[in-house]
């Protein structure tokens, strides 16, 4: 029995016509439902067959209910309840990089959806490109891109439906999912449910009270250490193998999901993080720094953005502290996302970030445009702002734009073949050839590093590639 249909089981798998929803492959969707706890192979086969924006992802509204289903069933292992959580976290994160700094607003999408559905195609795509060239700032810039891109295939109305459909499906569930952030078994450990479900968690702000709320009281967030109740004894094997690593501390999963859906008017809140900040473990002290200033935005307290900038400065590092505490989705790393979203604290978070910035232009190859975009931003103003080259030639630029500019003229030469990151720097009139580039900005191109000779044959090492690459093969 689930919360949210009392005594009414879901339809089951099989009665739906998935063949008719997944072009590629539908038929074998319910034997992939049936499979995807226990199953590595069928998690990603299913992932690929409905993640958005692919062919099949009209099926994904109608997978929700028994994903979730899964997760929560009692003859689920607690060690299995990750692999459905972490395909509905793909499924409702799909292009995060446009769901920060700032949240959607799902009466604005439900209106934008209904109006992609109703209208003919290549109108709307023409609003989409126009809506690109307006875009105030790189987040909306980014979120009328993705959406262009949907438009472009002949089923583009539909895909951006069922994206809509399936964040609903979900967040219907809240009641459900919520139950993960309970016991031991679903605490500690490996994989544990209460992490991934705490990511997934962390995009459904539509729900954000009783989120918060099931969140504060799961974790004990609000409550000082000595008085928090000690983890429960294990009584059995199963137990000892799931519970034994469970602290009784808050995860960092949770304190992310926290910076995201509660209210700053919650000043209970706001004291347990700052707890949680002041504590002794990195990590959580690290999570629920940033969590603040996702609460808070320009008014975060001061030593919020000190200890971030202070775990930036551990051996840990950015990439580390973000890797422990922020989800790993779709083709974002959770540095990435957390760079993005420190922006919601403006001009507050300006240092910050710059800090942050020049480390991912040169390490995140595939997110290069995305952080250069934002970096040009933060010194330069949007894109849509109307640059031009004669700007450039006659600029006395300040310090913190320099280090913007200098970071991107220290990319070496391969950098330079992303047409993407080239077509960001023509976005702010910026020369898109390196030689060039370097000459405006005053610095020697970067020298190209030679490769290593092999003395002998070596066999190539394939990199994780699909849904099991982002989770595991990108630092999470």
């Amino acid at each position: 029995m689930n919360a949210t249909t009392g005594n009414e089981p879901h339809d089951n798998a099989a009665d739906t016509d998935w063949a008719a929803l997944v072009p590629e492959g539908g038929e074998r969707v319910p034997e992939l439902l049936e499979q995807v706890a226990a199953s590595d192979s069928a998690l990603s086969d299913l992932h690929e067959l409905i993640h958005f924006p692919a062919p099949g992802h009209r099926a994904a509204p109608r997978a929700v209910d028994h994903l979730v289903d899964v997760a929560i069933a009692e003859e689920t292992l607690p060690t299995d309840r990750w692999r459905p959580l972490s395909l509905l976290l793909e499924l409702v994160s799909a292009h995060a990089e446009d769901r920060f700094p700032q949240h959607r607003d799902l009466d604005q999408w439900r209106d934008e959806v209904a109006w992609a559905v109703s209208t003919d195609a290549e109108k709307v795509r023409e609003q989409y490109r126009a809506w690109m060239e307006e875009a105030p700032d790189e987040q909306h810039f980014h979120r009328m891109r993705n959406r262009l891109a949907v438009m472009e295939a002949d089923d583009g109305a539909e895909l951006l439906q069922a994206e809509l459909d399936t964040y609903e499906a979900v967040l219907a569930r809240v009641p459900d999912l919520v139950t993960l952030l309970q016991g031991g078994a679903n605490r500690g450990g490996l994989d544990r449910a209460g992490e991934w479900v705490s990511y997934l968690l962390g995009f459904l702000p539509a729900d954000a009270e009783r989120i918060a709320s099931e969140i504060t009281g799961a974790s004990q967030v609000l409550l000082a250490k000595d008085l928090r109740s000690a983890p429960k004894a294990p009584t059995s094997m199963r137990e000892i193998m799931t519970q034994g690593l469970d602290s009784g501390e808050p995860l960092p999963a949770e304190l992310f999901a926290l910076g995201q859906v509660a209210d700053p008017r919650d000043v209970d809140t706001t004291i347990g993080l700052t707890h949680q900040m002041a504590g002794g473990n990195l990590y959580n002290s690290f999570a629920a720094s940033v969590a603040l200033v996702l609460i808070h935005g320009e008014n975060t307290p001061r030593e919020g953005l000190r200890r971030i900038g202070r775990g930036g400065g551990t051996t840990v590092g950015y990439e580390g502290l973000f890797n422990e505490s922020w989800p790993h989705c779709g083709q974002r790393s959770p540095q990435v996302l957390g760079f993005l979203a420190l922006g919601r604290a403006g001009d507050r978070a300006r240092r910050l970030r710059l800090d942050i910035l020049p480390g991912l232009i040169k390490g995140e190859d595939d997110s290069r445009a995305l952080v250069t975009g934002a970096g040009l931003e933060m010194v330069l103003g949007p894109r849509s702002k109307g640059h031009t080259a004669e700007e450039h030639a006659q600029a006395d630029y300040d310090e913190e734009t320099l280090k913007v500019l200098w970071a991107i003229a220290e990319l070496p030469a391969s950098a330079w073949e992303d047409e993407e990151f080239r077509e960001t720097l023509r976005a702010w009139a910026l020369p898109d050839d390196a030689e060039e580039y370097c000459a405006l900005v005053g610095v020697e191109p970067e020298p190209e590093a030679e490769e290593p000779q092999e003395t002998a044959p070596q066999q190539p090492q394939e990199a994780p590639a699909g849904l099991f690459g982002r989770l595991f093969g990108g630092g999470r």
